[in-house]
């Protein structure tokens, strides 16, 4: 029946509501190439989200004297507090592309709601795409106060390419530290301008007129 509905276990319609299957997505998010965690960190204000890359055995660059290195996760950004709730619309259009490996829709997007969003114990499967341009988003806007700039950064990173968002994510977290704040600032710059510029209100209503 699932499959003549078109419908797959992981979310289920109901009547004004979707059912989320947590335990697939739990399993999912343990071999996904990202993970996104809705969680609490004591000096974070909620909610928080954070954003871990997998590193495969084969690639990790630690293994040394290790007799059977697994696979390791990366924090590479958190978005917490208000920014979360400013940017909800970017966080469900990326979320919205999250496909299982048959194509099949997560429907990630419906946790993220008012309510959604106070979980604390949720891992979400993401895929590299999905995976780049969240953790890409992330690590850009840290520092940022103003919620219109860190809404302009993520509905500017949604529409990477994935090939654009891995670039750029790996230049952002290049182990130079120069290089990295470099790729930082530089891209910061061109995607929302500096603070005060009150261009930005002008080119973020824009993107919001097309959705």
């Amino acid at each position: 029946m699932a499959a003549e509905s078109g419908q797959t276990n992981y979310a289920r319609q109901k009547p004004g509501k979707a059912h989320i299957d947590e335990a697939n997505l739990q399993r999912l998010a343990k071999k996904s190439p990202y993970t996104l965690r809705l969680t609490r960190q004591k000096k974070l204000t909620p909610p928080v989200m954070v954003i871990k890359e997998r590193i495969a055995p084969e690639d990790r660059d630690d293994i040394e004297g290790l007799t059977n290195p697994r696979a390791k996760h990366v924090e590479r950004g958190v978005l917490h507090g208000e920014s979360v709730r400013a940017c909800l619309p970017v966080l469900k259009r990326i979320l919205e592309e999250v496909k299982d490996d048959q194509g099949i829709s997560l429907n990630l997007e419906k946790l993220m709601t008012p309510e959604g969003i106070k979980r604390s114990d949720l891992n979400l499967p993401l895929d590299e795409a999905a995976g780049a341009r969240l953790a890409l988003f992330f690590r850009l806007q840290t520092k940022v106060k103003d919620t219109d700039r860190i809404e302009l950064i993520g509905r500017r990173v949604a529409m990477f390419s994935r090939e654009e968002a891995v670039y750029w994510l790996a230049n952002v977290t290049t182990s130079d530290p120069a290089l990295r704040s470099w790729a930082i600032s530089g891209l910061r710059m061109m995607l929302c301008g500096e603070s005060g510029d009150k261009r930005t209100t002008r080119i973020l209503e824009r993107l919001r007129a097309r959705g």
